[in-house]
């Protein structure tokens, strides 16, 4: 767990880091064999996410982590659907074992990017592959769809188009199309500090302004639908994936987060609980988050223990006065508190803010 000092520190190298903006290319992209971890954050713990400028300090050090996740990206000749997307700078990215339930399953999903020079020098989505009833089917970008144009940098503004289309055939149960366009602005540069670090960046914001459109066998005529998204993202020299990336739903001029994750370093997990509570009145704990007084009521606590997410140990008591543990010394974050009762062992979750 970062100490204050350390995030002090961070937070003023963070001042002098940034002295000119940097530039972005195709090189700066993910590619082949990158495994790139990162960490879902609460949503309350971002701050103001807005702001932005030249030479800009934006401090996210008080990210609250809530669970993680890894990217990995293959060359195209690596993954099941090559045949459909060749070349040296393809690279597949499995998104989920499996989408769907019953007879709309559809298994081994991969979105497939790639690295391009022309028409456009660009970072692209080119397509997806995907299994149903055992049977690889590929869908393709007519119009690919432009992550990123370079070279990158501050002050910048494009649009592009994008179309995207699952084939029509008997051997999908479900045909999903969409159509539209995205618009990026490059609006900031300056340094970045998360709980995984402080560096250079650039700011841009791209939001999708899409039609979908999907049609099954449980209803035969096309329903359309419009999708706007938009994504706030922090982008670096080193990290491939965006350092912070703010991403959410877009009605009118209202912006509605729904996913925070930053550039994160793998951390250990947290473990499962090792008895169930069969009376679930037998434990209450609140407020959660805590901001002070953890309160706890249990029928019978032994003692206690709390540790952070990487599994250290920072606290043991073999009482537990006035029904309440006081978790002010501790940064914001996740902990784990494990209560010993009966020579059994139960762990629960709680966040600090």
């Amino acid at each position: 767990m970062k100490t204050a000092l350390t995030f002090s520190l961070m937070s003023f190298f963070g001042l002098t880091i940034a002295q000119s903006p940097i530039t972005l290319n195709n090189s700066n992209m993910p590619g082949s064999n990158d495994t790139l971890r990162y960490s879902n954050a609460n949503i309350s713990s971002v701050g103001n996410y807005t702001q932005t400028g030249t030479n800009f300090n934006w401090n996210f050090s008080g990210l609250v982590s809530t669970s993680q996740g890894r990217r990995d990206y293959k060359a195209s000749f690596s993954t099941p659907y090559a045949f459909f997307f060749l070349g040296v700078n393809e690279y597949g990215e499995k998104v989920a074992d499996t989408l769907g339930a019953g007879p709309l399953t559809i298994t081994n999903y991969y979105n497939y990017y790639k690295k391009q020079t022309s028409p456009t020098n660009a970072y692209v989505v080119d397509g997806a592959g995907m299994t149903f009833s055992s049977v690889p089917v590929p869908s393709y970008y007519t119009d690919k769809d432009e992550l990123y144009l370079f070279p990158l940098s501050y002050p910048k503004h494009d649009s592009t188009t994008f179309k995207f289309s699952t084939p029509t055939t008997t051997l999908l149960p479900i045909k999903y199309s969409k159509t539209g366009y995205r618009i990026t602005d490059c609006d900031g540069w300056g340094s970045i500090t998360t709980p995984y670090g402080t560096t250079n960046c650039l700011r841009i914001v791209t939001t999708q302004y899409s039609k979908d459109t999907i049609k099954n066998s449980f209803v035969p005529f096309p329903v359309g639908f419009n999708n706007y998204t938009r994504s706030y993202q922090w982008l670096t020299t080193n990290s491939k994936i965006p350092y912070l990336e703010i991403t959410g739903n877009l009605v009118g001029n209202n912006f509605t987060i729904t996913q925070v994750r930053y550039r994160d370093n793998y951390i250990a997990p947290i473990p499962n609980s090792i008895d169930k509570i069969k009376d679930i009145s037998a434990l209450e704990m609140y407020p959660n988050p805590v901001i002070d007084k953890l309160y706890i009521n249990f029928k019978y606590v032994s003692s206690y223990e709390i540790y952070d997410i990487a599994g250290k140990l920072l606290n043991f008591s073999n009482s537990l006065e006035n029904n309440f543990i006081d978790c002010s010394q501790y940064q914001q974050g996740l902990y784990v508190l494990k209560i010993n009762s009966n020579d059994k062992a139960y762990y629960y979750k709680f966040i600090k803010n």
